[in-house]
């Protein structure tokens, strides 16, 4: 039985939780991320912000109504709603249900986790301790790790 710890990412990328929309954004960027685990500051994982976390924050109120996404076309009132919140801290857009896996989690609850959440990682979480996450792509490699 495969397992997660077999082969979840290690290199462990996460943000505290007292820190800006802005640096949220950068971390994202320079690791292309979908989603970034927070943890709080003596490093227990308290939740995961994700692209999408940031993008509803950032759409104004009344455009999240509106069912008919052409309105989209001016850009401009979507991006100024987000230098609004840019220096708010990571704290307020952590959406602490996100869901987790264990590292003695099988493969397959896994990847049945994965797709239903329809998210693009999760966080791998023991006890408190944020030790890796399990993406789309650690998925995808599955088959190309040799069985030993």
């Amino acid at each position: 039985m495969k397992l997660v710890r077999e082969y979840m990412t290690k290199d462990i990328v996460a943000v505290c939780n007292s820190s800006t929309v802005k640096r949220v954004i950068e971390v994202m960027v320079l690791h292309r991320l979908c989603a970034v685990p927070v943890v709080n500051k003596i490093g227990e994982y308290i939740g995961c912000i994700s692209e999408s976390d940031i993008l509803n924050e950032a759409m104004p109120t009344y455009m999240k109504s509106i069912a008919n996404t052409s309105v989209l076309a001016n850009i401009d009132l979507v991006t100024n709603h987000l230098g609004q919140i840019i220096n708010n801290p990571a704290s307020d857009f952590i959406d602490k249900e996100y869901p987790i896996v264990k590292p003695d989690d099988t493969l397959s609850y896994a990847a049945d986790l994965l797709f239903r959440s329809k998210r693009t990682m999760l966080p791998v979480v023991t006890g408190n301790e944020l030790i890796g996450f399990f993406s789309r792509l650690d998925f995808l490699s599955i088959p190309l790790v040799k069985d030993d």
